[in-house]
């Protein structure tokens, strides 16, 4: 009757714990049967003197009813209700003028009442219930070892059932938390997944349209420069096409300086001046690509919006942060943040950092992160 569950707790095992868990629930839910395996000690007496006829019948007939009252019970075994202990009570009464260890429904009843939630109430339930059988023991006069036994028993079983429910709560909390943390696993993968791709093909196809004008503007008089501008496209797709492989299996591992590289690229195709000042201070690789990427973002904006023929790089650092600033002399003036902008903000905040855009002449990102 009282059934236990082991539970490790180590990191690296969660996941095959809980799926072990879930097997020995699965084992509980599915073959309640196994536990009607007490019902043999309702025969113990017949061992010792044959029953009678009326015994026999008595007893077929409160098994055939109590049956469906059990597993009725077990299909929630967390939520048995009063009328499951007070039913199988009932029949342990009925059955208890005939020949038989009639208490055997009594530690059936227990068991119920263990997994009333929550403990103080399933304590209580058990309490009552071993009440009510020790006072129909007393009116009855039924025989000490008939009572005393299963009120003893009753407790036992009762307790295992109340630490079964518990662990149950908490192996469905777990298997609920688990499903929770997946599900933001999921959404976080999708949106980096999304964010990289808007950055890797923003920028990519840029260029691609720029140096696309810049090829039919030269295409009847400068035929070396059309070569030129067509095979920079060509390289340029080549490399977007393994940037967005990279970006989807999660290795897009850009930093600072190859966004340096990518920014003369692409402001140059623009006819933009970039002009990089200060030095970039040692940064881990996590706190680089982000930054990188977020680089990306804003000289990609300058090429595509900005009608600017310059724009500034500038890093400042001190012992405790680092402050970059992104700035072009364009016609920029009130611009509504779209959704690269908010991409700027939100990969700046996951560092701990804050961005400040200011467009009056031409667009000013400030960009200050603590240092790591």
């Amino acid at each position: 009757m009282m059934l236990s569950c082991t539970s490790h707790t180590k990191t690296s095992m969660k996941k095959l714990n809980t799926s072990s868990t879930e097997k020995k629930y699965r084992t509980l839910g599915s073959k309640p049967v196994f536990h009607l395996i007490y019902l043999v000690f309702y025969f113990f007496p017949w061992l010792l003197k044959a029953p009678e006829t009326t015994d026999i019948v008595a007893i077929v007939v409160a098994i055939a009813i109590f049956l469906p009252v059990y597993f009725h019970s077990t299909q929630k075994p967390n939520t048995h209700s009063l009328p499951h202990i007070a039913g199988i009570t009932l029949i342990g009464f009925a059955v208890s003028p005939f020949f038989g260890s009639h208490g055997v429904f009594h530690v059936y009843a227990c068991a119920q009442a263990g997994f009333i939630r929550p403990e103080r109430t399933a304590w209580v339930t058990t309490l009552i219930v071993a009440s009510v059988f020790a006072a129909f023991s007393l009116l009855t006069q039924q025989a000490w070892w008939d009572s005393l036994f299963p009120l003893f028993l009753g407790f036992l079983v009762a307790a295992g059932t109340i630490t079964t429910a518990d662990q149950m709560e908490q192996h469905e909390a777990l298997q609920l938390k688990n499903e929770y943390d997946q599900q933001m696993a999921t959404l976080a993968e999708r949106e980096r997944i999304a964010q990289d791709l808007h950055d890797l093909l923003g920028q990519t196809l840029t260029m691609v349209s720029l140096k696309s004008e810049v090829a039919l503007k030269l295409l009847d008089h400068d035929t070396t420069r059309t070569k030129q501008e067509i095979t920079e496209i060509r390289d340029a797709s080549r490399d977007a096409l393994k940037d967005v492989r990279a970006a989807v299996s999660g290795m897009n591992h850009t930093t600072v300086h190859d966004e340096f590289k990518r920014a003369k690229k692409i402001l140059s195709s623009a006819n933009i001046k970039l002009t990089i000042k200060g030095q970039v201070p040692p940064l881990n690789a996590s706190y680089s690509h982000v930054l990188g990427l977020t680089i990306r973002e804003a000289i990609t904006n300058i090429a595509r919006h900005s009608q600017a023929s310059e724009a500034e790089l500038t890093f400042n650092s001190t012992n405790q942060q680092t402050m970059v600033t992104i700035e072009d002399n364009g016609t920029a003036s009130g611009v509504v943040e779209g959704s690269g902008l908010r991409g700027i903000r939100d990969r700046i905040q996951s560092l701990g950092g804050e961005t400040t855009i200011e467009s009056s002449a031409g667009m000013r990102i400030s960009l200050t992160i603590p240092n790591a």
